[in-house]
């Protein structure tokens, strides 16, 4: 039960402060009034749960809250962050990475969706690169008996047992 007090008495704490702020109308809150901050709530609340409890099943959903509360704020407030939709696998990504040095899993999902995510945030640049791949491509699969040719000679003559 006392596990369980941690989570709540923040989620209370932060739940208050986010109503009289906004009662109260301070001008840094009419910006931050909204759900992602709800995200940044919970995924805090749960983070700081994770580390009181030593019971790290709570930190991997709590970073992804938290992250992805960042990054929707981050896009209403900042008028250069990337608002594509690989950023937010990108959030999660970070997620899995930084919650796998204490769970000690998700490691590889991390590092999957850390290239999903840089993948389809260029992909328009992967487009040229992958243009002047297949040009030099085409040319090597012209040559590709030649290739062959030369794994087979190198067989028969020079692997010998």
């Amino acid at each position: 039960m006392k596990k369980q007090s941690v989570f709540f008495g923040i989620m209370l704490v932060g739940l208050s402060l986010f109503l009289l702020m906004s009662r109260f109308q301070f001008p840094l809150m009419l910006k931050l009034h909204s759900w992602p901050s709800l995200l940044v709530l919970v995924g805090a609340a749960m983070i700081v749960q994770a580390y009181k409890a030593h019971d790290f099943q709570q930190l991997l959903p709590g970073m992804i809250l938290l992250t992805l509360g960042i990054h929707f704020h981050a896009v209403s407030l900042f008028f250069f962050w990337p608002k594509h939709i690989g950023m937010v696998l990108l959030m999660i990504a970070l997620s899995f990475l930084f919650s796998s040095r204490k769970s000690h899993f998700g490691l590889l999902q991390g590092i999957f969706l850390l290239s999903l995510s840089m993948i389809m945030m260029f992909s328009d640049h992967l487009k040229m690169w992958t243009a002047l791949l297949e040009q030099h491509f085409n040319y090597v699969w012209k040559f590709w008996p030649l290739l062959l040719l030369i794994i087979g000679l190198y067989l028969l003559f020079f692997k010998r047992k």
